[in-house]
């Protein structure tokens, strides 16, 4: 294997943004190999629950358990140990605007297995987006907040645009995790993705994990399309 193929292989993570269980199953079984983490979100969770999770760790994959919780900080923290029960999770995630008791929380109850990451400004949001929910501050300045707070109070790491990765490498250090959404290929739809980047430019500018949702299970021929991610990974090194 290159290692261009083992960075997509442990960086990567296909988000199983499909219909039903059968559908993410038979992705997984395909990308075996290929890759080894997958995120079950909010929909295919609601769907079919901790028994999805099971099933792909049987398959031989870990799972990011998407659910991005936010509640008050005994509900979430109950939420995550839940999580952390799972066998098959090793990532997981809590809004950062929660707040710092929040995430504390979070952070004490996943244990030492389950990562816990703060989102701080979703991926499709803009700097007009951002004006509107955080009180006129700059997208920049908000997410920054945020991953510091999120910091401090004990989370693993963040989720954050590829854009912002290496100012958040700076700010945080190279302990923390930066989980990185809206990455596609050239040429791509960017659906209602507004800061994407490709995958090769995202572990440059200092990504720990890709999330490739559309790239990879949009494609009418997945493992061709994560052939695709391995050579713009090699052509970026």
């Amino acid at each position: 294997m290159t290692d261009a193929a083992e960075q997509v292989k442990n960086q990567v993570i296909a988000a199983l943004d499909v219909d039903d269980d059968r559908r993410a199953l038979k992705l997984v079984e395909r990308l075996a190999g290929r890759i080894d983490h997958f995120k079950i979100g909010n929909k295919l969770f609601t769907r079919h629950g901790p028994e999805l999770v099971e099933e792909i760790a049987a398959r031989g994959g870990s799972v990011f358990l998407d659910l991005k919780f936010h509640d008050i900080p005994s509900v979430v923290g109950a939420a995550v140990a839940e999580a952390a029960r799972l066998d098959g999770v090793f990532l997981t995630t809590v809004h950062a605007s929660g707040g710092r008791a929040m995430i504390e929380e979070a952070a004490r109850k996943a244990g030492s297995r389950v990562k816990v990451v703060g989102v701080t400004a979703l991926t499709s949001l803009d700097a007009e987006d951002v004006r509107q929910v955080a009180g006129g501050q700059k997208l920049e300045a908000w997410a920054e907040g945020l991953a510091k707070m999120a910091d401090e109070a004990g989370a693993d790491g963040i989720v954050c645009s590829a854009k912002e990765a290496g100012r958040m490498r700076q700010l945080l250090g190279p302990e923390a995790l930066l989980v990185t959404p809206g990455i596609r290929l050239p040429g791509d739809d960017t659906s209602d993705q507004k800061r994407v980047m490709t995958p090769g430019r995202a572990l440059e500018a200092g990504s720990d994990y890709l999330v490739m949702g559309r790239s990879i299970y949009g494609a009418d021929d997945p493992e061709a399309a994560v052939d695709r991610i391995v050579d713009n990974v090699a052509d970026q090194a």
